[in-house]
């Protein structure tokens, strides 16, 4: 592992909360599926199925507010496995998205929490809170974290990539979308393009394969399992590949609720302070 990935808390503690912020754009492994069928728009230019496809996935992943509870596993040779259970609560309007993430387990870590603001047309902040100096840090979403992987890919950022549709296939008896999203002129990131199945029925996420600027797949996301809760179409088990680094990460929720009202503290600098005392 190289340097960059042995920081020292809380950023290395940091990174477990941004593995939790893709999970809703995860995958179902492929094998055996049918070859990807020509793409069919009624007349309607792959690009722009494409981006309504994407547009209705996050149309359908929107809630005013969202609670979580998420165990992560990280496998990361020659570091020992880790296990985090995490509370993460969300809120979302039309200016900006608020992600509040505690570390709940184990308990001689649950000082550590982080502050994700997002807005649109802007880049993405991260924040966290260090007692031991009294200072707030602020990281963007292209730094490496933990397992190899980026702040930005594990966060979506959707809007830095145009999109297309490239056909239709069946997974494991599901009819899915395969689109293609290509990274944007003058935009940075690592990942210079991606392809996602979406499942035609409920629009989320079925796999995910990144690839670099060279198109070789650097990472893999699978959703092992999908459940419905208050109406809510979720992803509730997902498995990480890195291909780059010898790193996997497992997400299993064990709790969605998704809450009428919140109180609108909990999404401030002071609450990180707060639970890192």
């Amino acid at each position: 592992m190289n340097q960059e990935l042995r920081l020292r808390p809380p950023f290395s503690k940091f990174a477990v909360y941004l593995l939790l912020l893709l999970g809703l754009c995860a995958v179902s492994a492929c094998k055996g599926d049918r070859a990807t069928a020509p793409a069919q728009t009624d007349g309607v230019s792959p690009e722009k199925r494409g981006a309504e496809i994407v547009a209705e996935f996050l149309k359908r992943d929107a809630a005013a507010y969202r609670k979580n509870r998420v165990r992560m596993t990280i496998v990361s040779p020659p570091e020992p496995t880790k296990t985090y259970d995490l509370e993460i609560w969300r809120k979302q309007t039309p200016a900006e998205t608020l992600t509040l993430t505690h570390v709940v387990q184990p308990a001689a870590e649950s000082d550590l929490a982080a502050l994700s603001i997002e807005k649109p047309n802007a880049p993405t902040v991260n924040v966290t809170y260090v007692s031991s100096s009294g200072d707030f840090r602020e990281t963007g979403t292209n730094k490496m974290f933990f397992g190899g992987l980026t702040a930005q890919e594990l966060l979506g950022e959707w809007e830095k990539y145009d999109y297309r549709l490239l056909g239709e296939k069946d997974l494991q008896g599901v009819k899915v979308y395969e689109v293609e999203g290509t990274l944007k002129p003058g935009v940075d990131s690592a990942i210079a393009k991606s392809r996602t199945l979406f499942r035609a029925d409920t629009y989320l996420p079925a796999e995910l394969r990144l690839f670099n600027s060279g198109g070789d797949l650097v990472r893999t996301f699978q959703v092992t399992k999908f459940k419905n809760v208050d109406g809510h179409e979720v992803v509730w088990q997902m498995e990480i590949e890195n291909h780059v680094r010898a790193a996997k990460i497992s997400i299993e929720t064990l709790g969605v609720d998704f809450p009428a009202k919140a109180d609108d503290a909990m999404f401030t600098r002071e609450r990180l302070k707060q639970l890192a005392k």
